[in-house]
């Protein structure tokens, strides 16, 4: 299919749209589109998570209600930002029922015990995870891989590590929660294996926004530096990752480009 137009908008997301940008290639685009600075895919954030489990001192009872009822959001910012990475800390509602049968199965329990062991633990286990804040970095990037989709395009292929900023703001987390679960009276204390993240798929970064075309993609508006009729959408074009989660904020870049295209088209 061929589609000609005065103003394109590309809104695949921080995956895709790089993907798609990558596999554009011409003579006179070598590199793909709107990639004249090698930019393109770069810059991929997400927040990478740690977690903990325990066993609280009475019946809470997860499951009911929201999965995500709360959030402690007092590690986002202060001077420590200079040392570590921030991170919000979000309370976990989700039933345990299932992954507190698995764990009594494996324990050989079975009958009575079994039964008594599902529920005291699925009535007290408790759930908490964070989102870390990342730093860009330019070696964390999407690109295309050697293998083919079913329709035979190439698919991404994904580089994403985290620095010591990030590990340092793991052992801050880890203190945190500690003495979370001594004020609940915690036992059954069990923390996520050291060196080891979860990812939250917050995506950002690969698209990013910038004043310097030598290192962003995409300007103030999601318009592409190289191509004027190009405007791009989602979590890609956000240059950093926050404590929060990114969903709402590409929402309002995506109006405010929305915007500008129209009133450009308006007064074009």
């Amino acid at each position: 299919h061929r589609v000609t137009a005065e103003t394109f908008v590309l809104a695949a997301n921080a995956i895709e749209t790089p993907k798609l940008l990558l596999m554009s290639v011409s003579d006179k685009f070598p590199n793909g589109i709107a990639n004249a600075h090698d930019n393109v895919g770069r810059n991929l954030c997400d927040h990478p998570a740690i977690g903990v489990t325990f066993d609280v001192d009475e019946e809470i009872w997860p499951g009911r209600g929201p999965v995500s009822p709360c959030s402690i959001g007092q590690f986002r910012d202060g001077d420590f930002r200079s040392e570590h990475s921030p991170f919000r800390i979000d309370i976990s509602n989700a039933s345990q029922v299932a992954s507190v049968t698995k764990e009594a199965l494996a324990e050989g329990l079975f009958g009575k015990k079994l039964q008594e062991a599902i529920r005291f633990r699925a009535a007290r286990r408790l759930s908490i995870k964070n989102a870390l804040e990342q730093l860009p970095d330019p070696n964390n990037r999407v690109t295309l891989s050697s293998n083919k989709d079913e329709l035979g395009l190439p698919t991404p292929s994904l580089y994403w590590d985290v620095n010591d900023y990030v590990i340092k703001g793991t052992e801050k987390t880890r203190e945190c929660y500690d003495a979370i679960a001594a004020k609940l009276g915690a036992t059954n204390i069990k923390h996520s294996k050291t060196g080891k993240f979860s990812n939250r798929q917050h995506i950002t970064g690969t698209l990013s926004m910038g004043l310097d075309p030598a290192t962003s993609v995409t300007d103030a508006w999601g318009r592409a530096h190289d191509h004027q009729n190009l405007f791009m959408v989602g979590t890609g074009v956000m240059p950093t990752v926050g404590t929060c989660n990114v969903t709402l904020t590409a929402m309002a870049l995506a109006l405010r480009t929305a915007d500008k295209i129209l009133q450009e088209t308006q007064h074009g």
